[in-house]
């Protein structure tokens, strides 16, 4: 198993609006975080708001690069090793074209 094996994106994540503002999406991102670090993963990045990330320990870092998204909204979380660096992309499965 490579490093970048086990590397994993956190998302898509949404809720609903009328659904919002009731724990629904802390309680998804703690429970994709908690089986993350089950499962011996090194690092997890997520595309989103860094305020909302932040709360869960996501740390916005320049030498981390997703396309052309301002740095700030492209965040990881290391569990193991050293932090990643470079141009990242997800899986193909999730490329919108």
């Amino acid at each position: 198993m490579s490093v970048t094996d086990r590397w994993f994106g956190l998302g898509p994540l949404s809720v609903r609006p009328d659904r919002q503002r009731k724990g629904i999406g802390k309680a998804l991102v703690e429970t994709g975080l908690k089986r993350l670090r089950a499962t011996d993963a090194a690092v997890c990045v997520v595309l989103g708001d860094p305020v909302y990330y932040a709360r869960f320990g996501f740390v916005s870092d320049p030498a981390l690069r997703y396309g052309d998204v301002p740095p700030e909204y492209f965040q990881r979380i290391v569990f193991s090793g050293a932090p990643p660096s470079g141009g990242m992309m997800y899986h193909s499965a999730f490329d919108a074209g």
